[in-house]
């Protein structure tokens, strides 16, 4: 992505957000110009932006069935929705099913990404009927309505160690 286009995604964040990026600490990021600490860990203009709308607009109750895939990137996210996918449709979707989404659809289409789908460009999505949804945000910006529900949720962390060597071999 050339320089250009990462600073026309900056300037999408919407006016009342770049007040609250101004007072936050800022370093120089590598997919956007800046990346800013917000709430204990460094985040993407955008992400920022997310994150205030997911815990202005979700309110989980005890009776949502919510299923929350929170991991850190390359951890087993595409692995771990497509399994829950299967999971939680499988009285809908046979494995043998010659319609099953998994056959035709990318796990990341059937389970949308909090911050980078569902809540992006200020969009609020409807929450009141059974969801499954993914996330890499930290364990700490997870909504406390969630955390404090009993909606189902799946957090994995990875080792950060084998996370480090992942990214030394492949990248």
């Amino acid at each position: 992505m050339g320089i250009t286009k990462v600073i026309e995604k900056e300037e999408e964040v919407s006016p009342e957000f770049k007040d609250l990026l101004a007072s936050l600490p800022k370093e120089r990021g590598w997919r956007t110009p800046y990346l800013y600490l917000y709430q204990g860990f460094w985040c993407q203009p955008k992400e920022i932006q997310s994150l205030v709308s997911i815990r202005k607009h979700s309110a989980a109750q005890d009776e949502n069935i919510i299923i929350i895939i929170a991991t850190i990137p390359k951890s087993g996210t595409t692995w771990l929705k497509a399994l829950s996918f299967a999971i939680v449709n499988r009285q809908h979707f046979a494995h043998n099913h010659a319609n099953h989404p998994l056959l035709t659809s990318n796990p990341h289409q059937l389970i949308p990404f909090l911050e980078y789908k569902l809540f992006a460009n200020n969009d609020i999505p409807d929450m009141s009927r059974p969801r499954l949804m993914g996330t890499h945000m930290p364990m700490t910006a997870i909504p406390d309505s969630v955390r404090g529900s009993k909606c189902k949720l799946v957090y994995i962390v990875r080792n950060p160690f084998d996370y480090l060597c992942f990214h030394m071999a492949f990248h």
